[in-house]
């Protein structure tokens, strides 16, 4: 008798079960955030600063390791913080110039600049919710991008915070993974 009963109540369970269930042994096409599609989605800008001090009428080019917290925002959203590539500063004959080291030659700072979100790992409903409604979508178009501010170090090792008034058109192309910004001279104050 239980063997019936059991049979009666397993049934239905099984006779509803198909291959379409979304169970967790199924996959289906229809249940992925995968895109097979052949489009290319934009991802990060390339920025150049070049930052110089003005010493008469001569720029003399500031020599550092790298260059620290580039805030950078798009249409007035922040876009993220990030840090230039580290430079070796062996390579070029510099001068002590009051607060930073100078040389003649023109010293780039190379930043790669991918879409961040505020934590690294998402691990509540919450914080999912949060990034999809500060997502910044970048569609193919027109932007308005600023260079807000970044932290160079200074000979005694303390940084010095330098907000540059830039602010630049980007234009993002169809199946574009990335873009340049462009290469900006900024003119600290010794």
């Amino acid at each position: 008798m239980k063997k019936l009963i059991f049979f009666i109540m397993i049934s239905p369970l099984l006779i509803k079960c198909s291959k379409e269930d979304y169970s967790p042994y199924f996959y289906s096409n229809e249940s992925t955030i995968f895109s097979d599609s052949k489009t290319t989605k934009f991802r990060e800008f390339v920025i150049i600063i070049v930052p110089y001090v003005l010493t008469g009428d001569e720029k003399k080019y500031i020599v550092t390791d790298t260059i620290k917290n580039v805030r950078i925002k798009v249409n007035n959203q922040l876009w993220g913080i990030y840090h230039s590539f580290a430079i070796d500063t062996s390579i070029f004959v510099k001068e002590k110039l009051i607060n930073f080291y100078s040389t003649r030659t023109k010293t780039k700072y190379s930043i790669i600049a991918p879409y961040k979100t505020s934590l690294d790992t998402l691990k509540t409903a919450g914080a999912y919710s949060d990034l999809l409604n500060n997502y910044l979508a970048m569609e193919p178009g027109n932007y308005i991008c600023q260079l807000e501010s970044f932290d160079i170090k200074q000979i005694d090792g303390k940084k010095r915070t330098v907000k540059p008034f830039i602010v630049f058109p980007v234009e993002v192309r169809e199946n574009s993974r990335s873009a340049l910004a462009g290469e900006f001279e900024v003119q600290v104050n010794n």
